[in-house]
């Protein structure tokens, strides 16, 4: 570690210490090998600074955090990126360090992360560097929801302030990129954030809870203490805001995000606030001790304050993060719903007593709104139907399985074809990415306006039929497009499909008699032709600049590009063809292994040490054992494809995934992963891990073809 500046404020000098102690081994730096040691410090310190915003904002291990790390050429001003555990969550950190501690944010910089965000919206990873690109298909896999969440974090060495300019920039990307249950917020992590963390690093405070139950509770002393009575979802709210994940630090899983079954419950505390407590299964909290407080009169079921020390919520994770985003959007609604809460205080119980807790509150069995179709005559109708009119079947319960497809379909794929040939685009639009919005009732609810009316077999079948069709045919098209073009074809997918619904028309598809062979044998067609014009139409309205995946996840855009598309095809000229936006951005080829890369290119010499870098799961289960023999952790490169390396151990050759297995087996680690990923955890020092070297090669392996198709053309 370097000396700190002299001058240099306590607290940073704290935060420099603690920093440097986490991830100097654990942050790539090759990039400044030969640069000045006290600029490369400086970097090393910035990239630390985004890891540590990653471990404060989503509980990740630093592993997992420094991995993340993309600061380089080529980041568009996105210097980490980390993930939420359920994959509905991203954020996109840019991180300044100042040893004064008055590292800033202005305008430039925001634009500059906006800037990324859109790159990677539009899955322009190529022109990213490569640490961005091996992360590429997690980023992609978040984005393409229709209910993801995207946090721009600010993480600062100074006091967080930023000019009005700079919030209205950043206020500005939230409003354009959100739609739907999408959303982008920012926030900053502040020196003062930085410096709390450490602390907590040494010795976690223990959560104190408060709990006002104002509507009654009852309570019981024996065996041991427990209080159960109603809790404001305001309130839960609030917890959260306070405490984050850590929350449920004794829960089996944390919050999913803004799952199906999660965003049923942020509508349902806004919609009907006074009827959630009815709707709902209530949350448990375990504490060590509970200390009670009484408003005014004390006894049993009068307003009481209650404080919980060394609280968690061990069920009911999904609720309470629930509550904290429904109070976002409307406190005032949150206010006036409330949870039945559980609280169970573990004082003086026997061993096992809180983990037997938390294993039976959350193993019971859940029910989902599609549970509630089962007891819906026109599903049991139209299974009827089906047997009597195609010989087929229909399964709409759950848990039953699904036919082969040549011999019917279940009720999700059912209502998802006749969402997309619904006459207006909406329930388009709230399936894609998520089902759930199939099942909703009412005047508005898609469940409501597919089946009120029974659909006939017929109708229902074809509908599938075609939805498979186009499905295959855009998979195809998928396959030979990239970059902007192919995220309008991923994003844009069922609102196509509803396009290609409304030029067959709902006559061809429900009259028994139409020649249904020749429909179906033109979808292909069909298809190109609406994702060839929707490609087009989409920069025309919304300009190239604008986002993809919000476009999409817009009710109100999805219909302007509906009606666009539609008169365009019906005009019959001017129709562009998929071919040029084929030829313009010439799909990249496919990446070989890493190996073969390394091997075929020689770019490891033989007999190259090599050193195997264990995560700290790892390390915490078979350091011990790696210790014992120091030949454990080393290996010489080989240049062959199938056994590459050498190891020490035992002087026998193997692949790198396989010697990873070998070496768990081994150290019997009976707890070990199912996916091994072997040319990530070995290193060449001073180089990278065999990914990192392969993915460099391919880079410029890459850049040489592009080079190449220009002179050519």
């Amino acid at each position: 570690m370097g000396k700190s500046t002299p001058g240099m404020p306590l607290e940073v000098r704290q935060v420099r210490e603690a920093l440097l102690r986490e991830f100097t081994e654990r942050i790539s730096m090759d990039d400044y090998e030969k640069k000045d040691p006290t600029e490369r410090e400086t970097a090393l310190l910035s990239r630390a600074v985004s890891a540590k915003a990653a471990r404060i904002l989503t509980d990740c291990t630093s592993d997992e955090a420094a991995s993340g790390v993309i600061d380089g050429r080529d980041d568009f001003g996105i210097d980490s990126v980390a993930f939420s555990a359920s994959g509905t969550e991203l954020w996109l950190i840019q991180a300044k360090w100042k040893n004064s501690g008055t590292a800033g944010f202005d305008t430039e910089a925001a634009l500059k992360i906006i800037h990324g965000l859109k790159k990677l919206d539009n899955r322009d990873f190529d022109h990213f560097n490569e640490r961005l690109r091996l992360l590429g298909d997690r980023v992609h896999g978040v984005l393409k929801l229709p209910t993801c969440k995207v946090h721009l974090v600010i993480a600062l060495m100074g006091d967080g302030r930023l000019s009005r300019e700079t919030r209205n920039i950043l206020d500005e990307a939230a409003r354009e990129f959100g739609g739907l249950g999408r959303t982008v917020e920012y926030r900053v992590v502040d020196q003062a954030d930085f410096h709390r963390a450490i602390r907590e690093d040494l010795q976690p405070e223990p959560i104190t809870l408060t709990a006002k139950m104002t509507e009654g509770w009852h309570d019981r002393e024996t065996p041991y203490k427990a209080i159960v009575g109603e809790v404001s979802a305001a309130e839960l709210a609030q917890w959260y805001a306070d405490n984050g994940e850590r929350l449920y630090d004794r829960n089996v899983r944390k919050s999913l995000g803004l799952t199906g079954v999660n965003k049923t419950l942020v509508d349902s505390m806004l919609e009907d606030p006074d009827g959630f407590l009815y709707r709902h299964n209530g949350i448990t909290v375990q504490c060590d001790t509970i200390e009670r407080e009484f408003f005014a009169k004390r006894a049993t079921g009068a307003p009481i304050s209650l404080t919980l020390r060394n609280a968690s919520v061990v069920n009911g994770a999904q609720t309470v993060t629930s509550a904290n985003r429904a109070f976002e959007k409307d406190p005032d609604a949150v206010a006036e719903a409330y949870v039945s809460v559980r609280i169970v205080s573990v004082q003086g119980a026997p061993e096992g007593f809180a983990q037997s807790i938390t294993k039976a509150t959350n193993t019971q069995n859940h029910m989902e709104r599609r549970d509630f179709i089962a007891i819906d005559r026109v599903q049991s109708e139209i299974q009827k139907d089906f047997k009597l009119s195609l010989d087929k079947e229909y399964v709409f319960r759950r848990g039953e399985m699904d036919p082969a497809p040549e011999s019917g379909c279940s009720v999700i794929e059912a209502a998802t074809a006749l969402a997309c040939a619904y006459r207006d685009p909406t329930f388009a639009v709230r399936v894609k990415g998520s089902t759930e919005a199939l099942w909703k009732e009412g005047a508005d609810g898609a469940y409501t306006r597919l089946f009120g009316q029974q659909p006939s077999a017929y109708q229902v079948w074809r509908s599938v039929q075609v939805l498979r069709e186009i499905r295959d045919e855009v998979t195809k098209l998928r396959s030979i497009l990239s970059g902007r073009a192919a995220s309008i074809a991923d994003n844009g997918a069922l609102l196509a499909a509803h396009l290609v619904f409304q030029r067959i028309g709902r006559e061809a598809i429900e009259e028994p008699d139409s020649d249904w062979d020749t429909i179906l044998q033109g979808v292909p067609n069909q298809v190109r032709s609406v994702m060839a014009c929707l490609i087009n139409v989409v920069d025309e309205l919304f300009t190239n600049k604008s986002y993809i995946t919000s476009t999409f996840a817009s009710e109100e855009k999805s219909r302007q590009l509906v009606q666009a598309v539609l008169l365009t095809l019906d005009a019959g000229n001017g129709t562009p063809d998929l071919s040029a936006l084929t030829a313009s951005s010439k799909k990249r080829a496919k990446r070989p292994p890493t190996v073969h890369l390394l091997v075929d290119h020689d770019l490891i010499s033989e007999g190259t040490s090599l050193v195997y870098a264990p995560s700290d799961t790892e390390e915490r289960a078979i350091g011990a054992w790696l210790d014992q023999d120091p030949r454990r952790r080393r290996a010489t490169w080989l240049n062959d494809r199938k056994a590459p390396i050498l190891w020490e151990a035992d002087g026998r050759g193997y692949s790198p995934s396989g010697l990873v297995s070998r070496i768990w087996q081994q150290a019997e680690w009976r707890e070990q992963w199912s996916a091994v990923q072997g040319p990530k955890q070995w290193r060449v020092p001073g180089e990278g891990t065999l990914v990192e070297i392969a993915e460099r090669k391919w880079r410029q392996l890459d850049t040489e073809e592009e080079l190449a198709e220009i002179d050519r053309s």
